[in-house]
């Protein structure tokens, strides 16, 4: 095999060349190994819901369907106002102890 270095074409002995690829099929053949062994454990049995529903998988625990709605969030003593919602007129921005954030109709009289 001639290769073209800085100092013009040298020769490469083929067992350099041939130890390269072994390293490179072995690191494959591993990939492969380690991916395979990974994925027959997801066979689908005793599986969460989230696993037939995400990676569509045969057998997985099937979760009923809900029907309903979600109640509109309502401010409570400990919530604070954070300011106006930008999408929504008359509407403000609160925020719960537990940090989470929710829309809901601005208190009377308030101005920012």
């Amino acid at each position: 095999m001639r290769l073209h270095g800085k100092r013009g074409p040298m020769e490469v002995p083929s067992d350099l060349s041939q130890a390269k690829f072994r390293r490179r099929s072995r690191r494959a053949l591993g990939a492969v190994l380690v991916c395979s062994a990974f994925l027959s454990g997801c066979s689908g049995a005793g599986l969460p819901p989230v696993f037939g529903a995400v990676f569509g998988l045969e057998g997985a625990e099937v979760a009923p369907f809900t029907v309903g709605t979600v109640p509109e969030p309502t401010p409570s003593a400990g919530d604070r106002v954070l300011g106006l919602a930008a999408s929504s007129p008359g509407q403000c921005i609160y925020l719960r102890s537990d940090n989470r954030r929710f829309r809901a109709t601005c208190p009377e009289g308030y101005k920012p």
